[in-house]
This record gives structure tokens, C-alpha cells and sequence, in this order.
């Protein structure tokens, strides 16, 4: 029994549980359990996963059949393998993460056992990336890149029909048809992509609307591409903004404005600035473009009203953040996104955004493919 009777624990599996990954390195498709328990490290597995758990799992995690627990528990906690967990080790209260599931936190109740949510996150130290890590980004973002590619290869090789509408190899040339041959691409180097942002046109003004029907010609078509590692679990993620032919007046101005941002912020990211100065800029910077945020005629949302980045990883959204609440201090190892962008319902969206590793002296962008407007 151990000696501390306050432990850490997690309960998730690989898909929802960035942290249950962070700490083990193990992808299970069903739920397990992680414990930190008097310095050591544990997880709970059931005996489908427990051979692979013992080959795949970190190597400072020992492996425990979860039957094993519970009848060392006795049949008392059957049903209940957290309460199982803290009879075996002596546990009467559990530091938890923001998301585990409320039913536990019942039944550790019941057995007189506290549960306290952890103030912040449960592993600070994932906001500095390691190089493994940074590794895994960078090639999750050179797939991210070759999708980037392919999108814009789908748009130049169109042609605009009678009606203005792109068609591809004799096909109109749909959201749909783009964002399905990109996500079968993804598989194929062990990539998901779910929801990938293909919209065109008025679609394009809602940033997060993956947008569906005809590429229309002269309208601006926001590819937002995001896939995670189907081998490690790490994310990738890259937006450009297209117009098929000349794109109007407006568009372009709104696409400058955008550029202009994203570029500038690049040239001043280093250690020590404050992520939400960087929000600041974006926000003065994009008014004094005159373009201005607010709401339109119908109360929808228009201007630049997101933040300007987030930090990814085992997440596609992790802290730190480039938002006015956000005061921390850009360190090396950051990686985040730079992803300014302006949305006008009557004209369409223009969105920008490359991942970026925070350095000793300044930023690694990890996307290198350009950043124009016009594709003829």
C-alpha cells in the first residue's frame, strides 16, 4: 500500500485523451487508466490490450491487468475499477484532469474517496515540446503541406464552365469532391483528417463551415486542412485562401490585409513576447486596414472576431494561445499557429495560417508553400 494517499489519475482512451497519451505512448481504441501513484507510474488495461500495452507502453509505466485489481479489491469495488485502484493502493483522494467522467467521480465519492480537479493543466510541461515531439509535428505538417498542394492543383487544373462553376477531369469540382480526396489521400500515409475545411464563396465568411456544393470561379475557397498521426497521435495544421481567376477588388484588399498580418506577426515571434500583444497587433492592424469587426445587417459575425493562433500538439487546440486573455510568455519548444483572417458574408472569408516552431532567436515556419490569392 502506498505510502501517499494522494494520487494522480486518468481515465480515457487514445482518441479523447490526449493526456492519457502524453503519459503512456499507447493507443487503445477503448477506455484504460493511468495512476501516479507514490512516484510510480501505472496503467490499467483490460486483458485484450495488456500483452501490446506491455510491448508499446513508455517504459517508466507499469502495465496491470485490471482483473487483477479487482480481485485484489475484492468483490466490494467490482464495478468500480478506480475504487478498486485506490483500495489496492491506499488512496483516499485523486488529483483528476478537466475531462474525466463525471460517473467516476461519483462512485469514488460513494467509497469515500475525494476527487479533486487539477487547477490548470495536468501536464504543464506538454506546452514545450520535446524534439521527438517536434519531430512528429514537422512531419505531420509535410503531409499537411502535400495536401495544401493538392487542393490547389485540384483548382488550377480546372476549367470555369458556362455557368462558372470549376470542373475537374469532367466532373464540376465540389467541396465534397476536394475534401474526399484529400482525407483517402491522409489514409493512404497513415494521416485522419475529419472535417477538413473546403468552402467556398459565402461558406467561406463562417471559419469554421466545411463547405459543401460547386467551386465557383472567382470566389474565395478557404482550405483548412488538419490531420493527426495515425502512429503517434500528433496534429498538423494549414490554411490558404484561392480564387479561381481574378479574384474582385475587395477580396484582394481583404487578402492583403491578411497577409499583411501574417507575415508581420512571423517577422516579430521570439521568446518573451506576450501572446496576447500578438492578438492586440492583429486586431489594430487588421481595423486599420479598414476592415471592420463588428456584426452585418443580419447579426451575423464579420472582421477578424477569432484569435490569432493556437498552440497544437497531441491536440489540435492546446495552450498557450495568441488571445487578449492570455498573458504567457512565448518560450522555445512553442509551437503554434499564426492564423489571421478576415470574413464578410456578402464577399466571403480570407484566412492565412502556417505552424510555427518558437526558437532560441525567432520561429521555424514548418510551411513553406506560398501564400497567393490568384490561381489561374
Amino acid at each position: 500500500m502506498a505510502k501517499n494517499t494522494v494520487g494522480r489519475l486518468i481515465a480515457g482512451n487514445s482518441t479523447d485523451s490526449a493526456d492519457i497519451v502524453y503519459a503512456t505512448g499507447f493507443f487503445a481504441p477503448d477506455e484504460f487508466f493511468y495512476a501516479e501513484v507514490d512516484g510510480h507510474k501505472y496503467a490499467f488495461v483490460s486483458v485484450l490490450e495488456f500483452a501490446r500495452a506491455k510491448a508499446e507502453m513508455n517504459q517508466d509505466v507499469t502495465v496491470v491487468d485490471w482483473a487483477e485489481i479487482s480481485a485484489r479489491a475484492g468483490s466490494e469495488y467490482r464495478g468500480c475499477l478506480p475504487a478498486g485502484i485506490s483500495r489496492v493502493f491506499g488512496i483516499t483522494k485523486w488529483i483528476v484532469p478537466p475531462r474525466f467522467p463525471f460517473c467516476y467521480v461519483q462512485q469514488l465519492k460513494q467509497f469515500g474517496i475525494e476527487v479533486e480537479l487539477e487547477n490548470g493543466m495536468f501536464f504543464p510541461q506538454r506546452k514545450i515540446k520535446t524534439a521527438k515531439e517536434i519531430e512528429f509535428i514537422r512531419a505531420a505538417m509535410k503531409a499537411t503541406e502535400e495536401a495544401q498542394c493538392q487542393v490547389r492543383e485540384f483548382i488550377a487544373e480546372s476549367t470555369v464552365n458556362a455557368q462558372g462553376y470549376l470542373e475537374w477531369k469532367g466532373k464540376t469540382l465540389t467541396c465534397e469532391l476536394i475534401r474526399s480526396e484529400v482525407e483517402a489521400e491522409f489514409k493512404r500515409k497513415s494521416f485522419s483528417a475529419v472535417g477538413t475545411i473546403i468552402s467556398c464563396g459565402p461558406d467561406s465568411a463562417l471559419p469554421h463551415c466545411t463547405g459543401s456544393g460547386p467551386i465557383v470561379a472567382g470566389a474565395p475557397v478557404i482550405a483548412d486542412i488538419f490531420p493527426r498521426s495515425d502512429v503517434n497521435g500528433y496534429w498538423g495544421d494549414m490554411t490558404r485562401t484561392y480564387v479561381k481567376g481574378k479574384a474582385c477588388r475587395r477580396l484582394r484588399e481583404m487578402h492583403a490585409a491578411v497577409l499583411k498580418v501574417n507575415e508581420s506577426v512571423e517577422a516579430m515571434l521570439k521568446p518573451g513576447i506576450e501572446c496576447s500583444a500578438m492578438q492586440d497587433f492583429c486586431i489594430r492592424t487588421i481595423e486599420g486596414a479598414g476592415f471592420r469587426t463588428g456584426h452585418d445587417a443580419d447579426g451575423i459575425p464579420c472582421g477578424f472576431f477569432h484569435g490569432l493562433g493556437h498552440s497544437l500538439g497531441l491536440e489540435i487546440h492546446e495552450a498557450p494561445r495568441f488571445a487578449l486573455s492570455d498573458h504567457e510568455l512565448l518560450k522555445p519548444g512553442h509551437v503554434i499557429t499564426v492564423e489571421p483572417g478576415v470574413y464578410y458574408h456578402d464577399i466571403g472569408g480570407v484566412r492565412i495560417e502556417d505552424t510555427v516552431l518558437i526558437t532560441e532567436t525567432g520561429i521555424e515556419n514548418f510551411c513553406t508553400l506560398t501564400k497567393e490569392l490568384e490561381v489561374s
